[in-house]
């Protein structure tokens, strides 16, 4: 028993850990983007197609960045729900084959979000 508490107190920690690296991850990430902002605020001559260049890719970026870890998320709770699902009902194995398909579409989006973004440039 005393091993059990001993490996709950590791994995409270654990967890401590990785809030703690995704804050930071976080905090950097904001810096990141807003650098550009007081980048150009400061430029007084700065020609306005520089600047919406710089910031398409930025939105190019971000659209294929945010649709691709949303994907992951929905696919992650969609594919271990469709594992336990088919373990119960194999015959419902078109149902979660549409439902993953449907999650990965949202990548799809991001892309096309994305060249769309860079097409205007």
């Amino acid at each position: 028993m005393k091993r059990f508490r001993s490996i709950i107190q590791y994995l409270k920690t654990l967890n401590v850990g990785f809030l703690a690296a995704a804050s930071i991850t976080m905090i950097i990430g904001i810096i990141i983007l807003s650098t550009p902002v007081a980048l150009f605020a400061q430029e007084a001559g700065a020609v306005v197609g520089e600047k919406a260049t710089g910031w398409a890719f930025l939105a190019a970026g971000l659209s294929i960045c945010v649709s691709v870890i949303g994907a992951g998320i929905a696919l992650s709770r969609i594919g271990a729900a469709a594992m336990a699902a088919l373990a119960e009902k194999p015959e419902i194995m078109g149902s979660a084959i549409v439902f993953a398909g449907l999650a990965e579409g949202l990548s799809i989006w991001g892309l096309i979000v994305a060249v769309l973004i860079l097409g205007k440039v």
